[in-house]
């Protein structure tokens, strides 16, 4: 006959017990202390230390660079981070590249005078005074874009929400402005009988688009900043830039930075000015308006020189800290917190208050820096591009 009593599991020893009380009170501690430890480097510094951890959590020991991608150079070549990647864009090629010198794509193009924009998970590449427009992601084309009767493109912008305006020339028109949302449908689009528009823009939170009107003021050519409303396609407001003639502008919450040929300013979409800092007899060397609440001017005493004046604003137009330089510049980039500035032989990282926060010395044969807003910079050469990590 069969046993039908049940078995019964052997006693576990104390010291066993207490062995295993004591890991799990170990791995709890742990957790904790990482808690603590993230809730407190988020809270210094504005961050900047949490920063850092997420760097090496992300990319490895601190202070090194990593070689990561080679392309065909080209002088035309233009460059952004979509993603995690590299997009280089030719005269005859895009690429994407990711953690290899080998491209993710290689889509082959004819494009002239190539201009790029990205957004968040988008990227634009237009054939600037050509008719043909690409819109990419990290998997690839999405979509390849004509202008009607072989007319041309002025520009192509994507703002943070991939909404795409597109500014170009129209039959019977100065020139017409569209805009796409992220999904390619069209959802604005606006005809100018009497100005040309020379490029446009949609606010971060996508309700409105920005244009740069060029028109004859006192025998000249003034710039016009014109605000419209997606929605109701109604004109929200208007600014003349007095004195200047836009060459780059950029959205940021509601401040519109104005790059001018002669000045810097910075109003509300709603067209109350903030800053207008004329140059004077300065010469404009270098700038960036793509900091997360600041940018910055590259301001030097001679056309061609050493001696230059560094300036960091932000978004309410006051001047936040100024720097003044000795060495060459090369480039300046800024992302996040961060503002990079690469020098003949070295690459400098600052906060937006110009004080250092990492250095590389031998920056090789790097002519242009990507700064990344988790405080990585892509050093750019003519066929190579690596990363620094702070």
């Amino acid at each position: 006959m069969a046993n039908n009593k049940g078995k019964h599991a052997a006693p576990v020893p104390e010291d066993k017990k207490h062995a295993a009380l004591l890991r799990n009170l170990r791995n709890l501690l742990l957790a904790l202390v990482v808690v603590v430890a993230v809730a407190a480097l988020t809270a210094m510094e504005d961050g900047i230390h949490f920063a850092g951890l997420r760097r090496w959590v992300m990319y490895g020991d601190s202070s090194s660079t990593q070689d990561l991608h080679v392309y065909t150079a080209d002088s035309n070549n233009r460059y952004g981070q979509l993603g995690s990647g590299l997009l280089v864009i030719g005269t005859n090629t895009i690429q994407l590249f990711q953690d290899s010198s080998t491209a993710d794509y290689e889509i082959s193009v004819q494009l002239k005078t190539p201009q790029l924009s990205v957004g968040t998970r988008l990227a634009a590449a237009c054939d600037v005074g050509g008719n043909t427009l690409y819109v990419l992601d990290q998997n690839g084309l999405i979509r390849t874009m004509k202008t009607d009767h072989d007319l041309v493109y002025y520009s192509a912008r994507l703002n943070s929400g991939d909404y795409l305006a597109v500014t170009e020339q129209k039959n019977g028109y100065k020139a017409a402005v569209s805009v796409y949302n992220a999904s390619g449908e069209l959802t604005f689009s606006f005809d100018s009988y009497d100005n040309y528009i020379s490029d446009a823009i949609v606010t971060p939170d996508c309700r409105r688009v920005v244009m740069v009107s060029l028109e004859p003021q006192s025998g000249v050519f003034a710039s016009r900043l014109l605000v419209y409303d997606l929605e109701s396609a109604s004109l929200v407001s208007s600014r003349t830039v007095s004195d200047g003639l836009v060459m780059d502008f950029s959205c940021n919450k509601d401040r519109l930075l104005c790059l001018c040929d002669k000045r810097f300013t910075i109003t509300t979409l709603s067209g109350e000015l903030l800053l207008d800092h004329a140059y004077g007899n300065l010469y404009l060397h270098d700038y960036t308006l793509d900091g997360k609440d600041f940018s910055a001017l590259l301001l030097g005493r001679y056309q061609a020189g050493n001696i230059c004046t560094l300036l960091t604003f932000d978004l309410d137009g006051a001047e936040i800290a100024r720097l003044e330089l000795s060495e060459e510049v090369l480039d300046i980039s800024a992302a996040g917190d961060y503002l990079a500035v690469l020098y003949d032989n070295s690459l400098v990282i600052y906060t937006r208050d110009l004080q250092e926060s990492a250095r590389l010395e031998e920056t090789e044969y790097a002519g242009q820096i990507q700064m990344g807003e988790n405080g990585t910079v892509l050093m750019i050469s003519g066929s190579s591009a690596w990363r620094f990590v702070p």
